[in-house]
């Protein structure tokens, strides 16, 4: 399966512990021995810029409307262990490459504390699940990998903290053991990924309980219900602190926020929202009878404010909120995406065990697979970042409207490189005012493009007339 960079922009705090030093080391011997190699962007992928929340909208740089729309894929460590599944690398390669039909755009990395602490699958973990030893080494060996190959595949991902069991006390949202673990996790976590604009930050895939009625069997408040406003005020009590947390290691990342009641009750979102910039919220549905229509539960909060369903589906097994056919739930869920264009979504899951599983035993794609697959083939170039929304005509002009007069430059993926010594090379290709790892991922990434080859004076740094391998060698050596 492809393992080349495709146009991702990364921060590349890790990343050069990865594929990237390979590229740079290739390119390199090849400059010594005297032959140009010329660097190529891989084929799949979409330019992973910095993203930021408009009313309803996600936006690029470039103010273009942006919809994420991807899949789930089981635990890093939990594919690394390689028990009935490949490994976290192979996984994540496949459920991203274009050469294969797969046109994800984000990909959402569940990060359990079960297996932070390395207690048996499927068990209910103790609160708190894991130390601060455990969870670096889980961040170093797992997720910091994962992390920097959705990076290379030109795909955004979602770092969510994914605990989802036990309603007894000390599993409640609001109990002391939950909000210690919570912390300990974005303290640690928030900081690692905050200069990779790929990453989004989800802060409790499904806080359970307290919710209106969850003490008493007999009574039922629906998310719609005037009741259901306490429930929404108790649980953003409790997590607005976990939020600040994330927004003070990580000021530019775009934080998720789930609800109450396995993140069923994000209509009450938008009537009183969580304090904080660039804030989107949860949805969590599969064949739930009692969440139709959709467009009433989630639809409604869109309306207002960000929407991720970053997990839903159906499947023939199971228990009933999860039975369902592609006849009915899943041309439900199509009428949903279509009737409210502005709502990302990320399927469940690419795996054959975790279910609804969109694969078999054997790791072939099964009905329930090849219909999203479908889907995000045929949405693949609908709200993209970095490119033009889908009713922007395709004519390029000869000169990029959002370049300034008498610049020697054109903007890459969404942003004015800059010449930080004046000496007229512009090392600074991601505008930030210096030359940095970011810059050489960038120039990695674009060095086939048109807004570099254009202007092969302003990335030629060593003057031999050509942007090549010997340039990007050059550049990364001025940054280490």
């Amino acid at each position: 399966m492809s393992g080349e960079r495709s146009g991702a922009d990364s921060s590349l705090t890790t990343a050069t512990r990865r594929s990237f030093l390979r590229a740079v080391g290739a390119g390199a011997t090849a400059a010594v021995g005297g032959s140009a190699v010329a660097g190529s962007a891989a084929a799949q992928g979409i330019p992973t810029p910095w993203l930021h929340r408009d009313g309803k909208w996600i936006r690029d740089p470039s103010d273009n409307e942006v919809v994420l729309r991807g899949l789930n894929v089981p635990d890093a460590k939990r594919m690394n262990a390689k028990e009935f599944r490949p490994d976290a690398d192979e996984t994540i390669e496949r459920a991203t490459s274009a050469e294969e039909g797969w046109y994800t755009r984000i990909v959402r990395l569940p990060v359990q504390p079960l297996d932070i602490g390395g207690h048996d699958a499927g068990g209910m973990p103790p609160v708190p699940a894991f130390d601060q030893s455990q969870l670096e080494s889980y961040v170093e060996n797992h997720l910091r990998p994962a992390v920097d190959l959705c990076a290379e595949q030109g795909v955004y991902c979602i770092v969510d903290y994914h605990r989802h069991r036990g309603q007894s006390d000390e599993y409640l949202y609001t109990s002391d053991a939950i909000d210690e673990e919570l912390t300990t996790f974005w303290e640690t976590v928030a900081p690692e990924f905050a200069e990779d604009p790929h990453v989004l930050y989800e802060v409790y895939n499904e806080p359970i309980a307290p919710f209106q009625g969850h003490y008493e069997p007999n009574v039922s408040v629906d998310p719609t219900d005037d009741e259901a406003i306490e429930t929404w005020r108790t649980w953003k009590e409790a997590a607005q602190p976990w939020v600040d947390t994330i927004r003070e290691h990580a000021p530019r990342n775009l934080i998720l926020i789930g609800s109450p009641r396995w993140s069923q009750w994000t209509y009450q979102a938008p009537n009183d929202e969580f304090e904080g910039d660039n804030l989107a919220y949860v949805g969590h549905v599969y064949a739930h009878e009692n969440l139709r229509p959709l467009s009433e539960y989630f639809g409604t909060p869109a309306e207002e404010v960000p929407v991720f369903l970053t997990e839903f589906g159906w499947g023939p097994h199971g228990a009933d909120y999860l039975k369902g056919t592609a006849e009915e739930e899943g041309q439900d869920f199509l009428d949903f995406f279509e009737a409210y264009e502005n709502v990302h979504w990320q399927v469940w899951c690419f795996d054959s065990k975790w279910s609804p599983a969109m694969l078999d035993h054997d790791w072939s794609l099964n009905a329930y697979g090849q219909f999203w697959k479908d889907y995000l083939a045929e949405k693949r170039d609908a709200h993209v970042p970095g490119g033009e929304s889908e009713e922007t005509p395709t004519d390029t002009p000869e000169t990029p409207p959002d370049t300034p007069e008498g610049a020697e430059v054109e903007p890459i993926d969404g942003t004015m490189p800059t010449d930080p010594n004046g000496d007229g090379l512009y090392e600074d290709l991601n505008g930030n005012g210096e030359a940095d790892y970011s810059d050489v991922v960038r120039y990695f990434n674009n060095m086939d493009e048109p807004a570099m080859t254009n202007h092969t004076a302003a990335y030629d740094y060593n003057g031999n007339g050509e942007i090549d391998f010997a340039d990007l060698v050059d550049l990364f050596g001025a940054v280490e």
